[in-house]
């Protein structure tokens, strides 16, 4: 079955449409009458206390798009949603198919419409949380005696407001703009207005500092905490810790501030308290608070921590055979000499041939992205088919929302900028590498690893075709020298990071995009005229139906008069500046 994308009007917040395993197609906007144009905006969502407990629990469980319908885990979802955009784009997949049987057939994966991919997120999360956002104050709740009264959940809404800002701040970095104030309140009418890039955020930060200080003031108990996070510790945000609560929030804080560090705001003020709307003083705020942000010390990432749900890329992986390790990610790990390498991924299982007969050396291997696939037949379809998948020890991996290793480097690199960030930037770099290690256990090979420099560059052999052959790029070593320039410093953190935040690859892409590292591997075959082929693709972009021309015209006025891929986000300024070497690679210039 052809999926047919609809109502990309909603592609910056309300997500696009998908299909679940089953083949259903779900409406752009679960709230809106059939017809976009009637209905009221009264009465939308039910105040009944244990109905809102219920959408809680499904709005958490939608904020990182792995859930379809219910609660079941659809890893479907997320291959239309991730698996074949962001994480294609960030190098840390690819897939090996020419065909799928619910969408058309693919000349090259690396492309941003191609009739079935269609972005970071999904409307749903807003819809089951725009009622703990805006009816909380009057929840109705029924006693034991079937006594009923009103209740106050402030503190609902706080956790609302930090799980919309985690999806709308990831869209905006994802489209550059997006319909945040009228799809968090479900308008049904149209049209359904985009607001820029900058508002967005500084409506977000805003939100942030309400939900922070309201946590403070509440500090929700486990007991309430599990009727919002649900009792199946294995699908619980934060193990029902109201602190974890407030660091997820000032997270999200340090990772916008560390976005928008090139961003120069006309008007530098957001929210009542007119505070600075600049990078420094929103990280130095988020890490000196008093609960502050992720530490190493902390006992546990924000994340799912599976243990009978097997994870998403295990599922597309190794069940489906739709997505195998990217080449880039192979490269970089092979050049560090990581042991996550052997870890994380497996041996291919049989022979990888080219059309010659040879063979390749057992070992792991990557596909690097924008190749034309080809469907030889057989279970995984494509000729990468025995190229390297999530190790079987990886089944159960856990799904992150954020990573204690991800916080720590975000600090690295703003204590390289000079704020203050609680430590050094070679501190707290080392810091996050043995969270890392410990993370995967293998711990008792951080030292090695840290000490590891002058590595020789790895060349990158595609052993099925030959042609894709490509020269290494990471040339940088593990150890942290004070002599280093402070480019080579912050090429060293994220790249770094980019291996520790695995498989994070929202936050990969952002990263690439704003400091040009890690040193991705080109795009093989592009053959999108408006996207540069070593700069690549720099966001997702709109797909026009029958009903959303004046939003999308909307839309791309605020994106500067164009919306394809090559068009930039708001805080990715840095990179227009870059200049080309003797060899045709960008030459990242960051400080």
């Amino acid at each position: 079955m052809k999926k047919t994308i609809i109502s990309a009007c909603i592609a910056a917040i309300a997500g696009m449409s998908v299909l679940s395993s089953c083949g259903d197609e779900l409406k752009p906007y679960p709230w809106i009458a059939d017809d976009p144009n009637s209905g009221s905006e009264e009465n939308l969502g039910s105040t009944d206390m244990d109905a809102l407990e219920r959408q809680m629990i499904r709005g958490l469980r939608f904020v990182i798009n792995y859930p379809g319908k219910g609660f079941n885990w659809q890893p479907h979802d997320y291959q239309y949603i991730r698996a074949n955009s962001i994480d294609n784009y960030a190098g840390y997949w690819t897939t090996t198919k020419a065909n799928f049987a619910f969408g058309p057939a693919l000349a090259t994966l690396y492309t941003d419409d191609n009739g079935y991919i269609t972005g970071p997120a999904d409307a749903r999360a807003f819809a089951y949380l725009k009622d703990a956002i805006f009816s909380w104050n009057v929840a109705q709740y029924t006693d034991e005696d079937g006594n009923k009264y009103l209740q106050e959940r402030p503190e609902w809404r706080a956790i609302a407001l930090i799980c919309e800002a985690y999806v709308a701040h990831e869209i905006v970095d994802a489209y550059g703009v997006m319909q945040f104030t009228d799809t968090r309140a479900q308008k049904r009418t149209r049209p359904i207005n985009y607001e820029a890039g900058p508002d967005v955020y500084k409506l977000v930060l805003a939100d942030l500092d309400e939900a922070i200080a309201t946590l403070k003031e509440k500090q929700p108990g486990p007991g309430e905490l599990q009727r919002v996070e649900g009792t199946d510790a294995e699908m619980t945000f934060t193990n029902w810790d109201w602190r974890y609560w407030v660091k997820l929030a000032n997270c999200i804080k340090l990772r916008m501030a560390m976005n928008m560090v090139d961003y120069v705001d006309p008007d530098p003020v957001y929210g009542p308290d007119s505070k600075p709307f600049v990078a420094k003083n929103i990280a130095e705020e988020a890490v000196n608070d008093e609960i502050g942000v992720l530490l190493p010390t902390d006992d546990r990432d924000i994340a799912y921590h599976m243990t009978t749900h097997q994870n998403v890329w295990y599922f597309i992986g190794n069940s489906w055979n739709d997505i195998r390790l990217n080449a880039s990610l192979e490269n970089i790990l092979k050049h560090f000499k990581s042991p996550l390498l052997n870890e994380w991924f497996d041996n291919n299982e049989y022979e990888i041939k080219n059309a010659a007969g040879q063979a390749a050396p057992r070992g792991v291997y990557g596909v690097r992205s924008g190749l034309y696939m080809e469907d030889t037949g057989g279970p995984d379809k494509g000729g990468y088919g025995p190229f390297a998948k999530l190790s079987g020890r990886q089944q159960y991996m856990k799904q992150p929302i954020f990573k204690r290793t991800e916080a720590t480097l975000l600090r690295a690199e703003g204590a390289l900028r000079g704020w203050n960030m609680g430590g050094t930037a070679q501190e707290l770099y080392e810091a996050a590498i043995r969270v890392s290690f410990q993370e995967w256990g293998v711990e008792d090979k951080v030292d090695a690893y840290l000490a590891s420099d002058n590595l020789p560059v790895v060349n990158y052999r595609d052993y099925y075709n030959r042609v894709n052959d490509i020269d290494g790029r990471v040339s940088i070593g593990v150890k942290w020298n004070e002599s280093d320039t402070q480019e080579v410093k912050l090429e060293k953190i994220i790249t770094q990071k980019y291996i520790a935040n695995f498989p994070m690859g929202a936050e990969a892409w952002a990263n690439f995009r704003r400091t040009g590292y890690p040193r991705l591997f080109p795009v093989k075959i592009n053959n999108m005229t408006n996207v540069d082929t070593e700069m690549q693709i720099r966001r997702c972009s709109f797909v026009q139906d029958a009903n959303n021309g004046a939003e999308i015209q909307q839309a791309t006025e605020l994106l500067g008069g164009t919306q394809d891929c090559g068009t930039r986000v708001f805080w990715d300024v840095r990179s227009a500046t870059w200049a080309k070497d003797a060899n045709g690679q960008y030459i990242p210039q960051n400080f």
